[in-house]
């Protein structure tokens, strides 16, 4: 089973030889020391322990490729899983209610469809029913359809629609549409740069207390003329007595 062949006279007429102690290392648990009865030749060869362990690993590799086989079998989607939808019981319901033109109902119809609740997934009819919910004076549509066109997200890109949207939002008091028109005008995004604007709907949007829109309205300061911003400022503060809420008396 295992090659003893001298490799001085090529006899196999050998015997195993003893390990000295200076040769007891690692090595002689994968080979043994023999010699030739012919020619006294002493050499090495695989023991049994090499061939054993050579079996075991290729046999544990060979478990790990099955085992790993199996799995990608196992976890392979079924075929329709992606198309089981558990139906929102609230669906005919909102779909009566945006037949009226409830802007509400169409505002969630536009979230399930975003989100998959209830529906299949789409992006498209998201953006569908929040233009339906905006177009109805649904202030988050508004901001949300804005972000949208703006982003090109589920419908075509479009700056001056963007702008549109989140102006009718902004003006109805929404922070983050404020903030987002802000940033518009500040970097001119799709629209002509305004830095008066742009400080004015990033300065009510800051007393609203939205994230990011102080450091925002600071970046633009700089930019603006002592006149200017005497003429940001005071719009500034004509939209923040509509849009910001007041303190709680004493």
């Amino acid at each position: 089973m295992f090659a003893r062949t001298c490799p001085s006279c090529k006899s196999f007429n050998a015997r195993r030889s003893t390990v000295r102690t200076s040769e007891v290392t690692l090595r002689h648990l994968f080979v043994s020391p023999y010699r030739c009865r012919d020619c006294r030749t002493r050499f090495w060869v695989l023991s049994r322990n090499t061939y054993l362990l050579a079996g075991g690993l290729g046999a544990l590799v060979l478990f790990g490729a099955l085992a790993w086989t199996m799995r990608s079998v196992i976890d392979l989607p079924r075929p329709d899983a992606d198309k089981v939808v558990l139906k929102d019981a609230r669906l005919p319901e909102l779909l009566k209610l945006a037949a009226q033109n409830d802007s509400i109902a169409e505002y969630e119809i536009a979230r399930m469809y975003g989100n998959g609740y209830g529906v299949q997934k789409s992006l498209q009819e998201e953006q569908k029913w929040l233009e339906r919910s905006a177009r109805h004076g649904n202030v988050q549509a508004q901001y949300e359809y804005g972000v949208a066109l703006r982003d090109g997200h589920g419908t075509v890109q479009d700056y001056e629609g963007a702008r549109k949207w989140m102006q009718l939002a902004s003006e109805a008091g929404n922070g983050q549409a404020q903030l987002a028109l802000g940033l518009m005008y500040r970097t001119g995004l799709g629209i002509p740069v305004d830095n008066v604007k742009a400080y004015v709907w990033l300065n009510v949007a800051a007393a609203q207390g939205v994230p990011g829109a102080t450091g925002a309205r600071d970046v633009v300061l700089p930019r603006l003329s002592p006149a200017e911003l005497q003429e940001a400022q005071a719009e500034a503060r004509r939209l923040g007595a509509i849009y910001v809420p007041k303190a709680p008396s004493q």
